[in-house]
């Protein structure tokens, strides 16, 4: 992975982990091989002799397209029929993702630290250093 994709990823990791907290035994792992079955990541936990885990796919778009989501089930629905038992699918997006094409039975973890903004995603410090500036030209009556 390149450097924007390693800090892209750090940022779904820490947003995850709010969700499924390394403290209650959630692992990560990041493209497994299930057979033929790779997912982005897998969490998983033993909880009471049972292995819980959650699909997660990620989507760095200011849409969630549709092959998206077929993408994300078809994983789930082909670790079920491999006797992998999947408990939850969650999609990772940017703030302000349109995911009205998204079905339920997905869960929508929106990160804070990416936004959508006029069609495009901005890490949310820009927005800041941005509002920042904007402010200061004003001030200096260069805006």
């Amino acid at each position: 992975m390149g450097g924007v994709k390693d800090s892209t990823y750090l940022d779904v990791k820490k947003a995850l982990a709010r969700q499924f907290s390394p403290r209650d035994g959630w692992t990560f792992a990041w493209f497994p091989t299930y057979g033929s079955v790779q997912p982005e990541c897998v969490l998983s936990r033993r909880v009471a002799g049972k292995t819980e885990r959650v699909v997660v796919g990620v989507k760095m778009a200011p849409v969630v397209p549709e092959d998206t989501v077929e993408e994300l089930q078809g994983q789930c629905q082909a670790l079920f029929e491999s006797n992998i038992s999947v408990d939850k699918a969650v999609l990772v997006v940017p703030t302000g993702a349109n995911v009205s094409g998204v079905p339920e039975g997905i869960d929508i973890l929106e990160m804070g630290n990416w936004q959508v903004v006029g069609g495009r995603i901005i890490w949310s410090k820009n927005i800041e250093r941005n509002e920042f500036l904007q402010e200061e030209l004003g001030k200096r009556g260069l805006a």
